[in-house]
């Protein structure tokens, strides 16, 4: 991501009603995290004793039970998005809020959004394994849609409300404000201003302050105890972990491709999202740690708890669980899944090196890593993955580690080219690569032929020639093809048809010297900056300044066929 430099003159009425418009962006947004949460509880109340830690209610009915409890809610999930599909083949196939926010569309659909938070509602409440921050964060966006339209301000774009309310969710979901603006920012704007980030900030910032209002406030996984110490076993143990997880991340996301390809062939959502609830209801009678996103299990993990299960099948069955979660189409995220699955692996190196004599030190401090190496090899933003481990353990020694594994996971999960979880990532990734091309790339590449006459050639020759290519200039060369100029048919034409120039008279004199004229070694730059300041729709491409040989045209067109990749 790239920031450009904040200037506090550019500040317009519609930058200042975007910063006080953040205020209520995150406030709503808050609160419909809240009231998620609530319903979550709500339903856990209903069917358990102590609904408050998924993977321990499920103990209170024999394990037999436990795959109808998961599928009974794969079915209703699958029920309830039918009605969403059915309604977006009515209105139209609803679009994610970070389609919205990247391509500035109108706005969110309320049905449709309102039906597959309640279809992520009953997968997360029956144990899926799957992340709550996807239907909270979405639905987040939805509140921000509904106070771009009725607020009614001509001077701000709905999509930026909506940025602001998704960011203002996802913070208040992890309890991240930093992290929360710098996803939207990665994932959403991709190449963004620091005008635009201000307003993500103000409203993470007000949603967490809204949660710590409301709610009894802490940070999910405060991890202070311990405290990094950069020996040689600590950074070889960081620099594994970086490698172990960015070649896990892009496994985990082909798990769920996998699954996904395997259930294609069932139609029906609710036999398939039911099918998936069995699943994950016969994984979790191996190891109920696998139910629910992972938050728990986090905990323990980064504190030392007990388990019950060794690392590595625990990292198996997660991965296994949540790929069928996802994969058969449950509605919902994998932040949290990802952030365990990272838990897991950074413990399971730290775990495995301590087995070999090595003594990094505490287990918990790798875990924390691997959760921020591992979320940036899935969600290919790393920026908001290594603020977000920070925040949510606020341990400050932390940070270096965090930078230096998750950088190190994040170039090897690229490199591997497995699609990451957010489509949107594929478009700024494309863009960058054009707009890259764009600026190393020589016009070398785009050159196309081009007529041209000798300057030994009579006027009338060059006139038909011009009127053959229907172009106003024609191309004088000398017999060892240098460029020697132009000559402007219509000024010749004219000549001939009053008389005063004869059809045989040599060119020599109506040769124009001063024309245009640009290098093959120039970039795609040069050259646009070139036609921005020309009329003209072709330039004549020459080999060097001391050869000065014709090679041929550039156009304006083929430029510019270039730029629409980025622009």
């Amino acid at each position: 991501m790239r920031l450009k430099a904040f200037n506090p003159d550019a500040l317009q009425k519609g930058d200042l009603i975007n910063l006080l418009i953040a205020i209520p962006a995150g406030i709503i947004a808050a609160l419909v995290t809240i009231a998620f949460r609530g319903a979550i509880s709500g339903i856990n109340g209903l069917m358990f004793t102590d609904g408050s830690d998924i993977t321990k209610a499920f103990n209170e009915y024999p394990k037999i039970v436990w795959p109808l409890i998961t599928t009974a809610g794969g079915v209703i999930a699958g029920f309830i998005l039918i009605l969403a599909l059915r309604y977006e083949n009515k209105h139209g196939k609803m679009p994610d809020y970070l389609d919205v926010i990247d391509q500035r569309l109108p706005g969110i659909p309320v049905v449709s959004t309102v039906l597959r938070g309640l279809s992520s509602l009953a997968s997360i409440a029956s144990g899926g394994s799957i992340g709550r921050e996807g239907a909270m964060v979405q639905l987040s966006a939805l509140s921000g849609s509904l106070l771009g339209r009725f607020s009614r301000f001509k001077s701000v774009h709905q999509s930026d409300i909506i940025a602001m309310a998704a960011a203002g969710g996802l913070a208040a979901v992890y309890h991240a404000p930093f992290a929360g603006a710098l996803f939207v920012a990665e994932i959403a704007f991709g190449v963004t201003a620091v005008q635009r980030l201000i307003p993500l900030f103000i409203s993470a910032s007000v949603a967490v302050l809204t949660v710590r209002s409301l709610t009894s406030y802490a940070p999910l996984y405060l991890y202070s105890s311990a405290s990094f110490s950069p020996s040689f076993g600590a950074i070889f143990t960081v620099l594994i972990i970086g490698m172990a997880t960015g070649i896990l991340g892009p496994l985990f996301i082909s798990s769920i491709d996998k699954v996904r390809q395997w259930m294609k062939p069932i139609s029906h959502p609710a036999l398939r999202l039911g099918l998936g609830g069995l699943g994950v209801g016969l994984v979790a009678m191996i190891s109920p740690r696998v139910l629910g996103n992972g938050f728990e299990v986090i905990d323990l993990i980064l504190n030392n708890g007990d388990l019950q299960t060794s690392l590595l099948v625990l990292l198996i069955l997660k991965i296994v669980a949540t790929a069928i979660t996802i994969g058969s189409g449950a509605v919902g995220g994998l932040f949290t899944p990802s952030l365990l699955i990272g838990a897991a692996g950074g413990a399971l190196v730290c775990t495995f090196l301590q087995w070999l004599g090595f003594d990094p030190g505490p287990v918990g401090l790798y875990a924390a890593i691997g959760m921020s190496a591992l979320l940036a090899a899935t969600s290919h933003a790393p920026l908001m993955s290594i603020m977000m481990a920070f925040e949510m353990t606020l341990n400050s020694s932390l940070l270096f580690p965090l930078m230096l594994a998750t950088a190190i996971s994040y170039v090897v999960a690229s490199r591997l080219k497995v699609g990451g979880t957010y489509p949107v990532l594929t478009r700024h990734n494309a863009r960058f690569a054009a707009k890259n091309a764009f600026e190393y790339s020589t016009v070398a590449s785009l050159i196309s032929p081009c007529s041209k006459m000798y300057v030994d050639a009579s006027l009338s020759e060059v006139v038909s020639e011009g009127l053959k290519q229907r172009t106003r200039y024609v191309y004088v060369v000398d017999r060892q093809e240098r460029f020697l100029g132009v000559v402007p048919t219509n000024v010749v034409a004219a000549g001939l048809i009053d008389g005063s120039v004869k059809s045989d008279s040599p060119i020599d004199p109506f040769i124009e010297q001063e024309f245009t004229t640009i290098f093959q070694q120039a970039s795609y730059e040069q050259a646009w900056a070139m036609f921005s300041n020309s009329p003209l729709e072709r330039l004549p491409v020459l080999e060097n300044a001391g050869s000065r040989r014709l090679l041929g045209v550039i156009t304006k067109a083929a430029l510019l066929n270039k730029a629409k990749d980025f622009l």
